[in-house]
């Protein structure tokens, strides 16, 4: 890597910590590394870069807003040529790219031109996709148009989780950087734009994770793996009570009943929810309100014959996204993400 030519490292998200660890590790680290505050801490995958930069030297900014003066100043004082950013909600402006001697990528979780946008990760599972991809490109003034330095690309589990997929792409988020960097730093990286169908996915907000039981089985377990840990999770109420299904499985030897009523699924007070399909899930962990994790059969409110609250229709509707490019109709219960 040449001595003349530095990098900052921008992530706030715990995606972008195994590619920093291992820079650091070949003896490559950025001049900078810039991350969220504490105050964002409650954002999803939140990640404190603070500790990591100071365990290993390095100059550490912690900001809210990439096109702040203080970034740009910073960016200028320790006479950085190529920003990379690896997990930042927020488009990187022209003005903090253009300061920039090599200008700036990014990395992003899905198959550019397809999926950009927001919450690429649960989109990516809510969408049922057999493969995926995680893209290296170069930033401009546009959300993830860039052209491609190079994609990643893997198949995934019918069953994966969010935290099963979060842990995937920071692998490969590392070793697409860790490929490219020197490359990029010399200005010889591949570069080719854009090309087949583009597709952005929408912004989704924690209310949309309420689940639905009049859908299927199937769309409630998709529902409930595509929002596990980091993110907030699928929830419904009870009794008021707000209770995020944070794992769990559809039991097919199960009957069930009218959607959302609980039915007896095994051996003591193990439950399971019934579904619009007539199918059963049966939670392997819930959340009561903000608690921690419970063991379902630890708690005692979970009698079968019982249902959970039904979502009026003006909540229901308040929850439904535009339609996603290139999903197929008829898979409206998908996008209560």
């Amino acid at each position: 890597m040449s001595e003349r030519r530095r990098y900052c490292y921008v992530s706030g998200l715990g995606l972008g910590v195994p590619a920093l660890e291992e820079l650091c590790a070949r003896g490559r680290p950025p001049s900078l590394v810039v991350s969220y505050p504490a105050e964002l801490a409650h954002r999803c995958g939140y990640a404190d870069y603070g500790e990591i930069a100071r365990r290993s030297g390095l100059p550490h900014l912690s900001t809210a807003d990439l096109n702040s003066d203080e970034t740009r100043e910073a960016l200028a004082s320790h006479g950085i040529d190529l920003l990379v950013v690896a997990g930042w909600s927020q488009l990187v402006r022209e003005r903090t790219l253009a300061a920039l001697p090599l200008g700036g990528v990014g990395l992003h979780p899905s198959p550019l031109p397809v999926g950009r946008g927001w919450a690429p990760l649960p989109w990516t599972i809510l969408r049922g996709m057999r493969s995926s991809a995680v893209t290296l490109f170069h930033l401009d003034s546009g959300m993830c148009t860039g052209d491609v330095v190079d994609q990643s690309w893997f198949d995934l589990e019918p069953d994966i989780t969010a935290t099963g997929l979060y842990g995937r792409v920071a692998r490969l988020q590392s070793e697409l950087l860790v490929r490219h960097l020197d490359g990029l730093l010399a200005g010889t990286a591949p570069r080719r734009r854009q090309s087949g169908h583009a597709s952005v996915w929408p912004l989704r907000r924690p209310s949309d994770g309420r689940i639905d039981f009049t859908a299927s089985g199937t769309d409630v377990d998709r529902l409930v793996r595509a929002l596990a840990d980091p993110y907030p999770g699928a929830f419904a109420l009870f009794g008021g009570a707000r209770i995020t299904l944070c794992g769990g499985e559809i039991d097919a030897d199960l009957a069930g009943g009218a959607p959302g009523r609980i039915v007896a699924a095994g051996e003591g007070r193990r439950w399971g929810v019934s579904c619009g399909d007539g199918s059963v899930f049966v939670p392997s962990a819930v959340r009561v309100d903000e608690g921690v994790r419970a063991e379902p059969t630890s708690l005692a409110m979970f009698r079968p014959g019982a249902s959970f609250d039904e979502p009026s229709p003006t909540t229901v509707s308040a929850t439904l996204h535009p339609p996603v490019p290139g999903q197929a109709p008829g898979h409206e219960s998908l996008l209560r993400a």
